[in-house]
């Protein structure tokens, strides 16, 4: 490991403890290559925890051009975050009135759970968790509060509710809001269904920015953040940042998560996940969680030629064939926002999209192996 990233693995992070503080001040006292620093931080997406940690040291040792660059770039997430926030909010709002139970999930709301500071995670989207039979009726008021959808309501309810979640988008001036709605937990797992009652039941009341809504117990939050982590092949730090923010600061009941992980087939996503999180962060692993070590075909942070990989490592976790035939099966033929921006179709033609869409996978997926080859080929060069 680089002392720069070395220096980005342990500014990443919600809490510092005092050997890693020491550490920090000799890295910081050594000659580093800053834009390095910069370059990994903003691709990991935890360049708001290295400038609050920085800041807590009074930037000792950082340029000043460092320091410009960081603020900046920290100060206008923070403004995009607190648009997010407001608008996420204005959801929740209506969403309440109208009696949906609804769980905001990741981004602004995890920011302010874990770190206290909507600005201290980069987000992209607002992430809702509804109740399934709801998943309509929630789709329908956000859209008529100013987001669109490529796809006919009708086209939702027949087709697209087999798949986990629906992209909605409001443009504005300022901003444009991408909406993530949810009503699928668990990814083509026959366990889903159990997993969604146990969570809902289990959802406390949230007062987020004065609107109300759910909010996960800390045991499916870590749950949740697990399985979203090891979904897409761990090749975020910024994902395991939060768990070991979570795992340090939160009263988590761990035998009650050992227990949840075991009845939902969530072990599969849970020990791994703490085992990464051991590894770059030193999280302690409960004695209550099995130890459990990355697959050894995995590599934390994947290059941008492992794409295939990342998106087709969902199902070596899923532990039932008939669960991972069944993800294969929404993967390749229920149509997605993706689908809709390739080929924009009438609502009359909608059907077309179940033939246009594997088609389209299949061109993209060879072209990713293709690439991964040809990337192999001349490493071996």
């Amino acid at each position: 490991m680089t002392p720069e990233d070395e220096l980005c693995l342990l500014l990443a992070r919600g809490q510092i403890a005092l050997p890693a503080s020491a550490r920090i001040q000799e890295l910081l006292a050594t000659p580093l290559q800053w834009p390095l620093v910069l370059e990994s931080t903003r691709s990991q997406q935890v360049f708001p925890l290295l400038y609050r940690n920085l800041c807590l040291r009074g930037f000792s040792g950082v340029p000043e051009s460092v320091q410009s660059e960081l603020k900046g770039a920290y100060l206008a997430n923070a403004l995009r975050n607190q648009l997010m926030a407001e608008e996420l909010a204005r959801l929740l709002s209506l969403l309440d009135q109208a009696g949906i139970r609804a769980i905001p999930l990741k981004g602004v709301a995890l920011a302010q759970y874990l770190f206290g500071d909507v600005g201290a995670r980069v987000c992209s989207d607002i992430d809702i968790l509804v109740p399934a039979e709801q998943a309509v009726q929630a789709r329908r008021i956000i859209i008529a509060n100013g987001y669109s959808s490529r796809f006919t309501e009708k086209f939702f309810a027949r087709h697209q509710l087999r798949a986990a979640e629906c992209t909605l988008l409001r443009e504005t001036e300022v901003l444009s809001y991408f909406v993530e709605l949810h009503w699928t937990l668990l990814h083509g797992s026959s366990k889903n269904s159990q997993a969604m009652a146990n969570l809902l039941a289990e959802a406390r009341p949230l007062d987020f920015f004065g609107s109300k809504a759910c909010s996960l117990t800390p045991e499916w939050q870590f749950l949740y953040l697990s399985f979203h982590a090891a979904y897409h092949m761990w090749s975020s730090l910024k994902w395991l940042a939060d768990i070991d923010q979570l795992c340090r600061s939160a009263t988590v009941d761990w035998d009650r998560v050992n227990e949840k992980a075991v009845s939902f087939d969530l072990d599969t996503f849970a020990g791994p996940t703490l085992a990464a999180c051991s590894t770059l962060f030193g999280t302690p692993i409960p004695a209550q969680i099995p130890r459990r070590s990355l697959p050894l075909h995995i590599s934390l942070f994947p290059s941008s030629s492992d794409s295939w990989r990342i998106k087709l490592f969902y199902p070596h976790l899923l532990k039932r064939p008939s669960d991972k035939v069944r993800w294969f099966a929404e993967t390749l033929f229920v149509p997605s926002l993706a689908d809709r921006k390739f080929v924009n179709l009438p609502g009359s033609l909608n059907l077309l999209y179940y033939v246009l869409r594997p088609l389209r996978l299949t061109c993209k997926w060879a072209g990713w192996f293709l690439g991964a080859g040809m990337a192999r080929l001349a490493g071996k060069k």
